[in-house]
């Protein structure tokens, strides 16, 4: 009903002037402040923070454009100082609300800042430890170690405790393949030693999975996993508790005479290279994770620290991410083949570079014996090393055109670290291995060679990391939402007060008639 008689209202007293000579008429006057007044407190029942963009309703912004229309009531809206404060500015009131909001945003931006930077160093963690799992696995590995524990039991087994239990776990290794084959002189002594190497690789394993279930339930009862990230570390952790099943079904290939490859005891290389395979992948997605998260907190810490650097990144060419995330994948490829040079033992047959038996494809590339042909990359010792060989080239070479071509875009300082430390790590990592080759594989320098694929591989998806877009929207969409509500807010305090401003104003305006 006040929505009708409003305008007919209005629109019999818009030709009064605000001057001190024409006064409103005092009764018409009181109607129509009546109306407004009710008009108001109605729209500002109705009006919530919850509307769409934070504007306020159609009726309630029909009401404020009316109000500020007419003379007489836009000298009330200028002359009252409890609307507007110098030069218009917003009253007090929304100031104060506005401020609140704002300090209220910020706290939660902060606490979610510091749930990101926990999160993120829970995972770097987490990848320092599977980073240590594969340089003791390759340690095993290269002992001949892995196939002393011959049983697996899913929460592990104590070390014996007296000569007699020592005497068991012997007896037991002496029936299969890989004591029989090579390791017949092997001393009860010796046995121990290589026992301690796998068992403490399992029992490192079952640490590390601790160390990351624990936490992930912690976080999760806090509730401070996403929705966007809970589905990713589920993944992890199935990943993690799956690396268990897939190294004791690698190591029962060594151990069973009908799944053995060769005429020695060890174990497939489809296997070996599985088993790595998934390590490194289990790897890759805690480093992303944890650079995301970290990146995330630091912004949401100080996002005006990373304007400058946003508004490099938006002129990186796509071309340079693609390129730089190809290398990544290469460097995992390469990886990937150095496994089936591990499980072949492919390192013993060319001890020389650059060349193999002083040519540069050897006579010997493919074994006709081996059927199919295919094969031959995946089981022929001399094929294995070739195909190493040139990945491992073919990454250095293309590690030296992604640095070269980011020295011609403008990146941020992060970034060109990144690009530098990867070519550097890069020219470490082929020096390792042509020393390993040269020296007939040497533990130590075996070692060193696999935790440089492993380092490499941590820079290059550092470098892709660094050319990805910062999530400077997070704070932005966070701004905007409390501006929208500081808006909304505003409006109806505005109306609220042109109402009672006119109760309380004189009945004659001042002299700015037409202001």
């Amino acid at each position: 009903m006040w929505s009708k008689r409003l305008p007919s209202a209005l629109a019999r007293h818009g030709s009064a002037r605000c001057s001190p000579h024409r006064p409103l008429p005092p009764p018409s006057r009181q109607a129509k402040m009546r109306m407004i007044s009710a008009a108001a407190a109605a729209a500002a029942a109705r009006v919530t923070p919850a509307a769409p963009r934070g504007r306020p309703s159609p009726r309630l912004l029909f009401l404020f454009r009316h109000a500020r229309s007419r003379p007489g009531l836009r000298c009330l809206s200028t002359a009252s100082p409890s609307i507007s404060g110098k030069n218009g500015a917003p009253g007090a009131g929304v100031e104060a609300k506005e401020e609140e909001m704002t300090r209220d945003e910020e706290e939660a931006a902060q606490r979610e800042a510091s749930a990101s930077r926990a999160m993120a160093w829970w995972l770097f963690g987490c990848a320092g430890m599977v980073f240590g799992m594969v340089a003791l696995g390759g340690i095993t590995r290269l002992t001949g170690s892995g196939l002393s524990m011959v049983e697996w039991k899913p929460t592990g087994i104590l070390p014996p405790l007296t000569e007699e239990g020592w005497m068991d776990e012997f007896a037991k290794y002496q029936r299969f393949p890989e004591y029989q084959k090579h390791k017949d002189d092997l001393s009860l002594s010796e046995f121990k030693w290589i026992w301690y190497m796998e068992w403490g690789h399992r029992m490192a394993g079952r640490v590390t999975g601790i160390a990351f279930a624990l936490p992930l339930a912690y976080f999760a009862m806090r509730g401070v996993i996403s929705r966007r990230l809970a589905p990713r570390l589920a993944g992890l952790l199935l990943l993690g508790g799956g690396q268990g099943l897939i190294g004791w079904w690698m190591v029962k290939s060594g151990l069973d005479d009908k799944e053995r490859y060769g005429e020695e005891g060890r174990v497939s290389p489809y296997r070996l290279a599985t088993h790595l395979s998934m390590a490194f992948i289990l790897y890759t997605g805690l480093v992303n994770t944890g650079m995301g998260l970290s990146t995330r907190a630091k912004v949401l810490a100080d996002p005006s620290r990373f304007v400058e650097t946003a508004k490099l990144l938006n002129h990186v060419p796509l071309r340079l991410k693609g390129a730089a995330m190809g290398v990544a994948s290469l460097v995992g490829l390469t990886a990937f083949s150095g496994a089936f040079v591990a499980g072949n033992h492919a390192g013993m047959v060319y001890d020389e570079f650059p060349t193999m038996g002083g040519q540069w494809i050897p006579d010997d590339l493919v074994n006709p014996y081996i059927q199919p042909l295919w094969k031959n990359v995946f089981e022929h010792d001399t094929m294995v090393q070739w195909n190493h060989r040139v990945l491992a080239m073919t990454t250095l070479a293309s590690v030296t055109g992604l640095y070269a071509a980011s020295r011609r875009v403008p990146l941020p300082p992060n970034a060109r670290l990144a690009a530098n430390a990867m070519l550097a790590m890069s020219g470490v990592q082929v020096s390792l291995g042509i020393s390993t080759l040269l020296l007939h594989v040497p533990v130590p320098l075996a070692s060193a060679h696999q935790m440089g694929s492993l380092s490499l591989l941590t820079l290059s998806l550092w470098f892709v990391h660094t050319l990805l877009p910062l999530p400077l929207k997070v704070a932005a969409s966070s701004a905007g939402a409390a501006a929208a509500a500081a808006r909304t807010t505003g409006s109806v305090a505005s109306v609220a007060a042109i109402a009672a401003a006119a109760t309380t104003a004189p009945t004659t305006c001042g002299d700015d008639g037409d202001d």
